[in-house]
């Protein structure tokens, strides 16, 4: 009798093309290409699970997957075979056999999301920030992302039709810094609702050229009433960069 594995994978993707992580009925998805590059190369329909939904147009660095497997491929085959099937916006990093208790959603520990700005126009990072002309006061923006540390509910900075039981996240971290040309906004929570980071940097940029006051950043924050808060900023910007684990997963 062939043994059940848990494969792991660390997933890179370009989100331009795609729906969002998640299968659609009408509508291409990461989910669905990876599932079908897996059917293809072992002749296993499986169902892959991800630590973070990204949406349409969202882009990743370090999405964690995993998914049960009965064929004894090793992983150097795998991690090859995925490759060779997958589209060259979609990128297997690694693969390797993971525990079969090992969830990649519910035993993340962190999240780390990017958000990508530049000030000018361009040609080669066109799909992969937000790219804004209006002078913004960039001193405001640091005391702003420090209103975010602790935990807190983002009902606020969530699609009104974000489906879940509780929208309080504990966010670790949360700083704006320069690299390149780029200003960046970098942020680590336990958890993240739809559109949270989105809606994050959106509202955080309005108070910067000067649509809220300062003040007002905190009591959106309070007020848990998305209707409160600033328009998303636009999806090609963000990027899932890293899912943290215990160190024995």
């Amino acid at each position: 009798m062939t043994t059940e594995r848990n494969i792991r994978l660390l997933v890179e993707y370009d989100g331009s093309n795609y729906h969002g992580w998640q299968r659609q009925e009408n509508a291409p998805s990461v989910q669905e290409t990876l599932e079908n590059a897996i059917e293809q190369l072992t002749g296993e329909t499986v169902r892959v699970t991800a630590a973070g939904r990204t949406d349409a147009g969202v882009h990743a660095r370090g999405q964690v997957v995993n998914f049960r497997l009965r064929s004894a491929l090793p992983v150097r085959n795998i991690y090859m075979g995925l490759n060779a099937y997958l589209p060259a916006d979609v990128v297997v990093k690694k693969a390797e056999d993971a525990p079969l208790s090992f969830n990649a959603r519910f035993d993340a520990k962190k999240r780390v999301y990017q958000y990508y700005i530049l000030f000018e126009r361009t040609a080669i990072y066109r799909n992969y920030c937000w790219t804004i002309f209006q002078k913004l006061d960039t001193e405001l923006l640091q005391p702003l992302a420090d209103l975010v540390v602790g935990t807190h509910d983002f009902g606020a900075f969530a699609r009104v039709a974000a489906q879940s039981e509780t929208k309080i996240c504990r966010v670790y971290e949360s700083r704006w810094f320069r690299e390149k040309d780029f200003l960046i906004y970098r942020i680590v929570a336990n958890r993240f609702l739809h559109g949270m980071v989105r809606t994050l940097v959106g509202t955080m940029v309005d108070v910067a050229r000067g649509r809220f006051r300062f003040e007002q950043f905190e009591e959106i924050l309070l007020s848990r009433d998305r209707t409160q808060a600033g328009p998303a900023a636009p999806a090609r910007g963000l990027f899932l960069e890293e899912v943290v684990y215990s160190p024995e997963l």
